[in-house]
């Protein structure tokens, strides 16, 4: 029978430090409430018992280790799993973590675009300024490799103690997100026949799945905006000149779909579906195709050509 949330918490607060390895027996389990993207998670954290500078280890999530033991059936599974995980995390913790120079840091500041409404207990603890419906906070690299992107999140605290503005991070943030992770764009016929390549479709079928595509006059073209690294690549909202670089390509005003943290959609505004329809094809997608902790907003973004500017598109509430 499956244990209830509570029942397992309890448990896994009980029992859990007996699954690691000895040199933990002095530690002790904390639980804190942790602002996610998009939402709030009861973390936990290993702990010594006794103050000691030199321990650290990764904090990881009751919600999380609740779905594991759902689709397994075995806490002693689930734990076993947990510890075997928590122990090869160690691994890439990079080894002077606690010595961080945080001046060599400042290098390291990027951005992190968030929905406002959604994340309204992070953006309280961070440095941060708004981006129509959208926040701006900031994010200090530690690692990129083929594994991911790892970092930490600069709270108000961490700030304070460096002697940071916003400003200052949204300085260094500008200077930093573009060269760490350089923006690119393709048309997403491109990226989809890539894929079926990836996936293990032949040429025939690729060439049949998009007829003609090389034909498609420049106005009807749509076109994908992500980063090398495909992280966080939706940031690209916060530089202009990547999105006016397609937008004078087209030819036109062009409508900004963010389908999801990672990327962006762009399409002209002179020959597509107007706002109303784009927003609830986007609200769609995010609400049946994107994971709720990678959504960035379901709404439509217009740059002008004219003067270079990004801002939210109107939409009627009763739109269908």
């Amino acid at each position: 029978m499956i244990m209830s949330y509570e029942e397992f918490q309890e448990r896994v607060m009980n029992e859990f430090i007996d699954y690691l390895p000895e040199r933990y027996s002095d530690c002790m389990l904390e639980l804190n409430q942790v602002p996610k993207l998009n939402e709030l998670l009861t973390g936990i954290s290993i702990k010594p018992k006794k103050p000691c500078k030199a321990f650290i280890a990764p904090t990881f999530y009751m919600e999380r280790l609740y779905e594991q033991y759902e689709e397994s059936g075995s806490f002693e599974k689930t734990m076993a799993d947990q510890a075997i995980y928590l122990e090869e995390s160690i691994k890439y913790i990079p080894k002077n973590i606690l010595s961080l120079d945080f001046s060599k840091m400042k290098q390291k500041i990027v951005f992190q675009i968030v929905n406002t409404a959604e994340n309204v207990e992070m953006i309280a603890r961070c440095p941060h300024r708004s981006f129509e419906d959208l926040s701006v906070v900031y994010r200090a690299i530690t690692g990129i490799s083929k594994n991911g992107v790892s970092g930490f999140l600069i709270t108000n605290d961490i700030a304070s103690v460096e002697g940071l503005t916003e400003d200052e991070l949204y300085d260094c943030a500008f200077e930093n997100t573009k060269r760490l992770f350089p923006f690119k764009w393709e048309r997403i016929e491109v990226m989809m026949r890539r894929l079926m390549r990836k996936w293990g479709a032949d040429e025939t079928e690729i060439n049949e799945a998009f007829p003609g595509y090389t034909k498609t006059p420049e106005k009807e073209r749509v076109y994908v905006v992500t980063n090398r690294h495909d992280f966080f690549g939706a940031n690209a909202l916060l530089y202009k000149d990547v999105i006016a670089e397609i937008a004078e390509k087209i030819g036109t005003d062009c409508y900004i779909l963010p389908s999801s943290v990672h990327d962006l959609i762009v399409l002209s505004a002179d020959n597509y579906l107007k706002e109303n329809k784009l927003a609830n094809i986007v609200k769609t997608t995010n609400k049946e195709s994107v994971r709720p902790s990678e959504r960035l907003s379901d709404s439509v973004y217009i740059f002008s050509l004219s003067d270079k500017s990004i801002s939210r598109a109107s939409v009627e509430e009763d739109a269908s």
